[in-house]
């Protein structure tokens, strides 16, 4: 199946958000699954997982959505078993009026055609809100990295080092 620490439940919407190597690493481990069933990877204008993948890792197939719209008819046209998605943050700059449409069409294949796996380096709109529909959420992260980002973030608004730590520990941003 897929890496040992990732279960994935059967007909629902997992979500990963932390560095590629987690998603690489897991596709890696789960290869024979994604031999025995059809696996769509889906990404967007590039991807970091793609180029980490060992040469041996296949048995799916790649479709790239260069737009939201495009993204939104891939999702709705899949026939796969699995529905991987590497979110690419730079397809909801300019319009975000599809993220809830995209991500209702997320948790309908999720219910009624296979199992969906979203994944992202960074919460954003597009993911707090697949947070917020997803049965299983993985968080990998570097907290000496987001304490030191908020610490900058409340230095750069002259609030100092205040108590504010703590509700990025909390994940306040994903709610």
């Amino acid at each position: 199946m897929w890496h040992p620490d990732i279960h994935v439940p059967e007909r629902a919407v997992t979500v990963i958000l932390g560095p590629p190597q987690i998603l690489a690493g897991a596709m890696d481990h789960g290869h024979r699954t994604m031999q025995r069933y059809p696996f769509l990877y889906v990404c967007g204008n590039y991807s970091q997982v793609l180029p980490l993948l060992h040469r041996t890792t296949g048995g799916f197939s790649v479709r790239r959505g260069f737009t939201s719209d495009q993204l939104s008819t891939i999702v709705s046209e899949c026939d796969a078993t699995y529905l991987v998605i590497e979110h690419d943050t730079t397809l909801y700059e300019d319009d975000r009026r599809l993220i809830p449409v995209i991500v209702n069409k997320i948790q309908r294949y999720a219910r009624t055609e296979g199992t969906a796996i979203v994944y992202s380096h960074r919460a954003d709109p597009f993911m707090r809100q697949v947070i917020r529909s997803a049965q299983r959420v993985y968080l990998y992260a570097d907290w000496t990295q987001v304490i030191r980002a908020h610490w900058m973030k409340q230095e750069q608004a002259g609030n100092g080092r205040g108590t504010g730590i703590t509700r990025q520990v909390r994940f306040d941003a994903f709610r």
